[in-house]
């Protein structure tokens, strides 16, 4: 009689054979931390089990890609992150974070710790929605996190030798701002069989993002050189993966200040500087044309 009601228990707990897991409806997510003056911290959605977050994430730490986060109202909190207890357990900042299936949003902490500082410590949750850029173009977007350094203009080169023009292609803006996206023709690239028979790129620009105080040319704050992207062609397959020379590809920079030092922030930081975020990457193409 044990035996059968054991078996009985164990069937009773069996999931039907048509039974299937319904799958959640996503948004996507970037992650970064631009707080300065502070140690590192932890990013997590505390309101259902997820896994979306930033964990152990020092200043300037980031997610290039998107994280897929559940759809909804979520609870988002950051944390100091440390394997001491009390230490681990301080909250920094809780947000509610609305996010729509399908949609892409970035999430960045910002502004100074310290108290006094200005700007002081925020949240920004600014929604990404790049449409396709046309045929032979990339998309380009700037966010000002720079604590300290007040409204940038940004513009975008192709060669280390190249001046500024005298109007920006986003100009003041201001921190904690996205500017709108924009447009500007890939890098240009060719492909070429070498003796060795071996398929190589050669590419004759390198889009790069120049940064200045709003109103200037001169001195450049920093500049960022974007990443050029591979066609990745594999087996008659095009799985391309973004970048300035990849057509389709639509790609965030945000500027960040310089870590301050005596703080618990990495201390090599010493200029300011642009991280980049990929906000839609190209069509792939199966097979290949």
């Amino acid at each position: 009689m044990a035996i059968c009601a054991a078996a009985v228990a164990v069937l009773g707990c069996k999931k039907d054979a048509t039974f299937t897991e319904p799958i959640p409806d996503y948004a996507a997510i970037h992650w970064l931390n631009a707080v300065p003056d502070t140690g590192q911290q932890d990013i997590r959605v505390i309101d259902i089990v997820s896994n979306a977050g930033l964990f152990d994430a020092n200043f300037r730490g980031s997610n290039m890609f998107y994280q897929p986060i559940e759809t909804g109202a979520r609870t988002v909190r950051i944390f100091n992150s440390s394997s001491i207890d009390t230490i681990a357990s301080q909250v920094l900042s809780t947000t509610t974070v609305n996010t729509t299936v399908g949609q892409g949003y970035t999430f960045i902490h910002a502004g100074f710790a310290r108290t006094g500082g200005t700007p002081a410590r925020t949240v920004l949750v600014i929604p990404d929605n790049p449409a396709a850029p046309a045929a032979g173009q990339v998309g380009i977007r700037f966010i000002n996190a720079a604590a300290g350094l007040g409204n940038l203009d940004f513009n975008v080169t192709r060669k280390g030798s190249d001046t500024l023009p005298d109007l920006p292609l986003r100009g003041a803006v201001a921190f904690g701002t996205a500017a709108t996206y924009a447009t500007v023709p890939a890098d240009s690239m060719r492909v070429f069989h070498p003796r060795a028979g071996v398929d190589s790129i050669v590419f004759y620009d390198t889009l790069r993002v120049v940064v200045t105080a709003a109103g200037t040319k001169a001195p450049i704050l920093f500049t960022t050189i974007l990443p050029l992207g591979s066609p990745n062609t594999i087996n008659q397959v095009v799985q391309p993966i973004a970048g300035g020379a990849i057509t389709g590809s639509v790609i965030t920079t945000v500027a960040v200040p310089r870590s301050v030092a005596g703080s618990q922030a990495p201390a090599g930081f010493t200029t300011p500087a642009g991280i980049v975020l990929v906000d839609r990457r190209p069509a792939s193409l199966s097979p290949a044309p």
